[in-house]
């Protein structure tokens, strides 16, 4: 049984002043900010496109099985609600 392999590609620099064809294959990853991930299946498409937009992106190769856990580090933990910092 093989094991299907994915990017993990997350956004690390805006595209704010790139050329256009730069900016297509960022939209092409589906990515549309900073710090944004997403999990594309490997394949020459999208090595292809990678490769274009390498300066931008962080890539890591991860397995089928490797994803949720990803995806939960991927998460931000904030507190929910308030916290009082000091007496009025």
């Amino acid at each position: 049984m093989s094991q299907n392999w994915f990017y993990r590609i997350t956004q690390l620099r805006s595209t704010i002043g790139m050329p256009p064809v730069t900016r297509k294959n960022i939209a092409a990853l589906g990515l549309k900010r900073r710090n944004q991930t997403v999990y594309q299946r490997v394949s020459a498409a999208t090595a292809h496109r990678l490769r274009l937009v390498k300066e931008l992106v962080r890539i890591d190769l991860l397995k089928e099985n490797e994803i949720e856990e990803a995806k939960k580090q991927d998460k931000q933990k904030w507190p929910k609600g308030f916290a009082q910092v000091g007496k009025l």
